[in-house]
């Protein structure tokens, strides 16, 4: 992954880094998606979806309605009054024991499909008994007949046409062996038989049962069933009120109790095979058919069912909870996309079990935990791919910069060594040598320097500061130094405009014999932000001593050599108008042309040292028309005397009011000066020399132009040399200074002097001057 730095000194990402990252981020994100949403409407995890479930049903607990009461044939009943199964007039006794006690409906859960032959008295007995109570119900089932398939398996007529109502006693049973769920209405061939709790609820609270209708299906071969529904078990077997069967028989229970309650009869006894595992039976236990419908009857009373959101709408619900954690994990470090998943996982898990413990709605978890603990490792998997790779591309970097301050690393790369993770920490830890060698090498270095450097960061802390600056600057703690520099005479705004990147510079004076050059520039990133202050700090003392050395050198060469020359000229034009007329003096003569030389050369070296300590701090704007009419007044009686026409071409007013340059105005009309006694010097009488400006973008250009001899190739070369003369190529001779000043003089305001030329077809001169 290509990184940039960024001014808080943090790494942010190249921008093909972060489309790439995106990419990978939304493949990943879909990937995990497209699994939570699969899982989720194919049921994959039913398994864990059922045991998250029960674990939710274990903590779900309710109190059991105390008119709710169930009859137990349990293993006492069946001690005293005998085996299984037992005659019907014990039923029948029981029936009567209920009627009489006010039982209001009671639920039969014994299965009665068929009459007794050897015994037909009983059953008449018991038929009876059911419909004199007058509100009972008994149960229907679904049975096989082999070969000739399912059927319904109804009560035997006597009991049916005595019932009050019927029901299906069918309990569903998941494929992992619990019962959760049963249908409210199922049937043969249509699903008209309710489930023995609700039909129970009809004849207990009709009112209530309005609200469970038949489905309006048409008739269909098989075994139908419609309304699937979830049980809302409140407690493991033994919730409800038990009494045992053979009690009541007795009348060892208050009649009081029964009046008006809601009587469930069944099997609770161990062998009897009305026994199934349910979500809170425990370990081992098994809850009695009777209980489940006893439960059923409460839920549906109460209208108390546990609902559960569409397939399609599961899977939406899954993978926008996907897309949420995939998000955090796009934002976060390592540390905290681990943190974030593992809070993930337990507030699916956690909210899963709350809203079926507190609230009744099953929102099965296992699909978006499934995805959710693919995303992490998936997406880890890419950042540590990319970050791989980045490392790679990082060492191969540093295998090839900066050998010569570390260590080589080893020859063998990575790809060759068969364990690629320990060769890449090998690579690392030498790279990281190499780094400490040239951290060493560098900070040694700016140990050593001549010069101090000093850098600020943003805020205004000392990141760096040699020994150098410390000795210059004359003081040690760090917080000295930055108040030293913060008190120098800065232009206004120098170290606060972070936004400039020019280097400013100011002399600064810190004691006696104590003067230093103090220059500060802003350190800018790649985007052009401020990142700090480099401030460097250099001795003046030895360069104001030669600057002292060199202007006595300029007063020796002005006063105390020029006084001299000057007193030769003149003594020889008092002994050249004493010689007689027609007489000629030619020691005198060259006396004179030799102190005219040396005078020359003296004045010449005076504006050259002047030219090269030119200073564009004090630059003011020169008007190039007023320019070229001072130089040529200067040359004008040379050039007459040669017999040369010289020409000045001037713009209009308004253009000259544009024609402006910064600089030195005394430097720049002497090095035009310069450049027009050149040409008169290298054109023949008759001849002609021009002088004229015009703009070029940016730049003015100042053409001196001759149709004089012109210049030799090989004199072209070297003609703005020290020293260079065109002696003996024109009229008047020179000391080879002129142009070298010239040249000296463009450069210093920041411009340049060129030269076309070809033998006998004259010479131009352009000079070159950034615009004002």
């Amino acid at each position: 992954m290509d990184v940039v730095a960024t001014p808080a000194g943090t790494v942010s990402p190249h921008p093909l880094a972060i489309s790439r990252t995106l990419v990978e981020w939304l493949l990943v994100t879909l990937l995990c998606a497209g699994i939570a949403a699969t899982a989720t409407t194919q049921n994959w995890l039913w398994r864990i979806d059922g045991l998250i479930y029960d674990a939710a049903l274990e903590l779900r607990r309710d109190t059991p309605e105390p008119d709710v009461v169930v009859v137990a044939i349990d293993d006492r009943s069946l001690l005293e009054i005998g085996r299984w199964p037992w005659s019907r007039a014990v039923h029948a006794a029981l029936l009567e024991r209920l009627t009489e006690a006010g039982a209001a409906v009671v639920a039969f859960d014994i299965i009665l499909h068929e009459s007794v032959r050897d015994n037909p008295l009983a059953d008449q007995v018991l038929a009876e008994a059911i419909a004199a109570h007058g509100a009972v119900v008994l149960p229907v089932t679904h049975v096989a007949y082999g070969a000739r398939g399912d059927g319904e398996g109804l009560p035997a007529k006597p009991f049916a046409e005595a019932a009050a109502a019927l029901g299906h006693i069918h309990i569903e049973l998941d494929p992992d062996g619990i019962a959760r769920s049963v249908y409210l209405w199922e049937g043969m061939n249509r699903a008209h038989h309710p489930q023995f709790a609700l039909a129970a609820l009809k004849l207990h609270s009709p009112h209530v049962a309005q609200g469970f209708e038949p489905p309006g299906e048409s008739m269909a071969p098989g075994w139908r069933r419609a309304d699937w529904l979830r049980i809302p078990f409140i407690g493991p077997p033994g919730t409800y009120r038990h009494v045992s069967y053979v009690d009541i028989l007795r009348g060892d229970v208050d009649p009081a109790e029964l009046s008006g309650a809601m009587i469930f009869v069944g099997a609770t006894a161990v062998g009897m095979g009305d026994m199934v595992p349910t979500p809170t039976s425990g370990h081992a236990r098994l809850m009695p058919g009777v209980e489940i419908h006893a439960t059923l009857f409460q839920a549906l009373r109460h209208g108390d069912r546990i609902a559960m959101l569409e397939r399609n709408t599961l899977s939406a619900l899954a993978v926008i909870i996907i897309v949420l954690l995939s998000l955090i994990l796009l934002r976060s470090s390592p540390r905290v996309a681990l943190l974030a998943t593992f809070a993930f996982m337990l507030v699916v898990l956690t909210g899963a079990i709350a809203l079926l413990a507190l609230g009744s709605l099953w929102l099965p978890p296992a699909g978006a935990m499934l995805a959710g603990i693919l995303v992490y490792p998936l997406w880890s998997w890419r950042r540590l791919e990319s970050a791989q790779n980045y490392l790679d591309a990082e060492l191969r970097a540093l295998q090839e910069v900066g050998t010569h301050f570390a260590p080589v690393l080893p020859q063998q790369s990575p790809e060759q060594v068969p364990d690629r993770f320990r060769a890449r920490i090998s690579v690392v830890r030498e790279a990281a040598q190499r780094q400490r060698a040239l951290q060493r090498f560098v900070a040694d270095t700016l140990d050593r320097l001549p010069v101090g450097a000093v850098v600020i960061d943003t805020r205004g802390q000392l990141r760096l500061c040699n020994p150098r600056a410390r000795a210059l600057l004359g003081v040690d703690e760090d917080w000295a130094i930055r108040a030293t520099l913060a008190a120098m005479p800065w232009p206004e705004g120098a170290l606060a405009d972070s936004l400039s990147s020019e280097t400013v510079q100011i002399e600064v004076v810190l004691g006696p014999g104590r003067v230093v050059l103090v220059s500060a520039a802003n350190l800018m990133d790649e985007d052009g932000l401020p990142m700090g202050t480099v401030v460097g700090v250099d001795d003046l003392a030895e360069l104001r001593r030669a600057q002292r050395s060199r202007d006595q050198t300029l007063h020796f060469l002005s006063h105390d050599l020029r006084a001299p020359m000057a007193a030769i000229l003149t003594l020889a034009e008092i002994e050249r108008t004493g010689t007689p007329a027609g007489g000629e003096n030619s020691f005198v003569a060259r006396v004179e042309r030799q102190a005219r030389t040396a005078l020359e050369l003296a004045d010449n070296l005076i504006r050259l040292a002047k030219a090269e300590n030119s200073d564009p701090a004090r630059f003011e704007p020169v008007q190039l028309d007023i320019l070229l009419l001072d130089a040529t007044d200067e040359v004008w009686s040379l050039a007459s005397a040669a017999g040369i026409e010289l020409v000045t071409g001037l713009e209009s007013a308004a253009e000259s009011d544009e024609a402006q340059v910064n600089g030195d105005a005394d430097l720049l009309r002497r090095a035009l000066i310069n450049l027009l006694t050149n040409a008169i010097k290298h054109t023949a009488a008759g001849g002609r020399v021009s002088v004229s400006y015009e703009r070029d973008g940016s730049d003015w250009l100042i053409h001196v132009e001759d149709n004089g001899s012109g210049i030799e190739a090989d004199m072209r070369e070297r003609l703005f040399q020290p020293f260079a003369t065109g002696a003996g190529k024109g009229r008047l001779g020179g000391v080879g200074l002129g142009l070298l000043m010239v040249r000296t003089v463009a450069e210093g305001h920041g411009g340049s002097v060129s030269l076309v030329s070809e033998p006998e077809k004259g010479s131009v001169f352009t000079l070159r001057l950034p615009a004002a």
